[in-house]
């Protein structure tokens, strides 16, 4: 039996790190891999960060553009570097949009841990 969105949505509420990053390696189906990417946007780990940053290589700009705004709204500023990478080099303009939005983002959180 393969993953669905149903079972994506319990792994988020019960926090299943583990098993969302393992969709993200071992499912081929890019709509459920895409649900699993935006389920992790409340985990601020670094196996997440570093999940996430590999998937703004994919080749599929769908799975690149739920990445970029994953890691903008977990706002982690480990991701910064690759984040502005995508600004300067992504060739679809959606997906650079969303860069940009999500460097806003991470420099945002930062100023406001700054000032906490």
């Amino acid at each position: 039996m393969g993953v669905s969105l149903k079972k994506i949505e319990k792994w988020e509420q019960k926090r299943k790190e583990k098993k969302l990053l393992s969709v993200l390696l071992n499912n081929g189906n890019d709509e459920i891999r895409i649900h699993a990417i935006r389920a992790l946007a409340s985990f601020d780990s670094l196996d997440v960060i570093n999940s996430l940053v590999n998937l703004l290589r994919d080749r599929n700009p769908e799975i690149r553009l739920a990445a970029v705004e994953t890691l903008g709204k977990i706002g982690s500023g480990k991701a910064v570097e690759f984040v502005k990478f995508m600004v300067e080099k992504e060739s679809d303009e959606k997906v650079k949009e969303a860069a940009k939005n999500a460097l806003a983002a991470i420099k945002e959180k930062a100023k406001q841990e700054e000032s906490a």
